[in-house]
């Protein structure tokens, strides 16, 4: 028998902090801060240097009359969810300059889910986040990486480039060597910028949903947006469908069955999970009572949550954690009947592939990153703390309770996947 997991309360959220944790997290989050100050400062001074060089420069507008772009560079490097969400930008960019080169920028972990996405020509893995830490600056291995990263950029000769979220990109952006670099104004250090639009992601005056930052940034780069503009796609390659029809094979699932498949985990903060004796009893009920195949997905560090749900259910489901690809999982959602998660990448994923899902929500806000998808079904409850995340750190419960999310009861998932998989009508790829 697997052990419990530890550090965590029966429903699997973190037992409130020690006084020597809680002390240890704030001197960790103070020398972060006071890291980014420096940062700012030696950015700002280089950025100064870069301004005075073009003081005398103009640019015309950045519209398909005036600006024909060879090659075009975007940059996001974050987590897989907003990398498929930008997927939407990528889309339109393509379609405004179809004689454009696109290529992408992003954390190598989530760059391999948009591996066949058809509109780019290149992907392109580097994760700025390694410089966070003071020590880094003393590794010459991650200087060395950085000079071949800027080498690689200048040989494309970019046209363009658009950083599509965080400081952090818009350094990559100078580094690219690009004529024009397109961002939002609050959000990228000075003088890394050619072209600007006012504002930043999560302002709290704005509540915009993450897409619509991206297309606002496509249209200042000359594109036109339509409703339409806001669905990302997810594109899956036919011959990872049949590696992942093999595996199913192998795994004994039943052809004819209703396949439905559950992420337990999520990134960014545990508050975003739904609690592990929930979901040990929807799986349970779903099994026996419906008799659907319930498959269960996650990366290999998400194993040992997964190894606690099923170490609770009296039923078996079957589990592909670990045992996929990013693509291969993409795969698995399009050919499920229905994902049901909590705020996650994967909820992404299977929304971008048309996958009818159910997403549970508690300290994230669905308008300002759920799933855009006629095929998604949002569950949260009406706690009066609920939506407390706000983008400053991981989505973590200050009352330690998780409340928001033990509102919503297996019986309540229940009857809404019985509620949404005769309705939805999955939309292929």
């Amino acid at each position: 028998m697997r052990k419990p997991l530890s550090h965590v309360d029966n429903y699997g959220y973190p037992l409130p902090p020690t006084s020597r944790r809680a002390v240890r997290t704030l001197a960790v989050s103070v020398s972060k801060r006071l890291l980014g100050l420096a940062i700012y400062s030696v950015m700002s001074l280089l950025g100064t240097i870069v301004l005075l060089g073009r003081r005398n420069k103009s640019y015309p507008p950045l519209t398909t009359e005036t600006f024909h772009p060879k090659r075009i560079l975007v940059v996001r490097v974050d987590l897989i969810g907003d990398l498929v969400m930008s997927l939407t930008a990528i889309r339109l960019l393509k379609q405004t300059y179809p004689e454009a080169e696109i290529d992408l920028l992003a954390v190598p972990a989530s760059a391999k889910v948009v591996a066949n996405d058809p509109n780019l020509t290149q992907v392109i893995g580097y994760d700025p986040n390694k410089w966070r830490r003071p020590k880094a600056l003393m590794n010459w291995q991650q200087w060395r990486d950085l000079f071949a990263l800027r080498q690689r950029l200048h040989a494309r000769r970019y046209d363009l480039a658009i950083n599509l979220f965080g400081r952090w990109a818009s350094v990559l952006l100078l580094l690219s060597g690009a004529q024009r670099r397109l961002g939002f104004s609050h959000e990228n250090y000075p003088g890394s910028l050619t072209d600007t639009v006012t504002g930043r992601h999560w302002d709290a005056n704005d509540h915009k949903h993450e897409v619509d930052y991206c297309l606002e940034l496509a249209q200042a780069a000359g594109a036109t947006v339509t409703p339409a503009s806001r669905i990302p796609h997810l594109a899956v390659d036919a011959q990872v469908r049949q590696q992942l029809d093999q595996l199913l094979q192998q795994e004994g699932v039943q052809l004819g069955k209703t396949l439905i498949a559950c992420h337990v985990s999520s990134n960014n903060g545990q508050a975003k999970r739904w609690p592990i004796p929930y979901w040990a009893t929807l799986i349970d009920r779903l099994i026996r009572d419906d008799d659907a195949t319930i498959v269960l997905t996650g990366a290999p560090g998400d194993m040992p949550l997964v190894a606690e749900v099923i170490r609770r259910c009296r039923e078996q489901p079957l589990t592909l954690a670990g045992k996929t690809s990013l693509t291969q999982l993409a795969a698995l959602y399009q050919r499920a009947d229905l994902l049901i998660t909590g705020d996650s990448g994967p909820m992404h994923m299977a929304a971008a592939v048309g996958t009818p899902l159910i997403a549970i929500h508690g300290p994230t806000d669905p308008a300002l990153s759920g799933p855009v998808s006629p095929n998604a079904t949002i569950l949260r409850s009406d706690i009066w703390c609920s939506p407390c995340y706000t983008a400053k750190g991981p989505a973590d419960c200050r009352f330690h309770t998780t409340q928001c999310m033990k509102d919503v009861t297996p019986t309540q998932v229940y009857e809404t996947v019985h509620e949404t998989i005769p309705k939805k009508t999955k939309v292929r790829q």
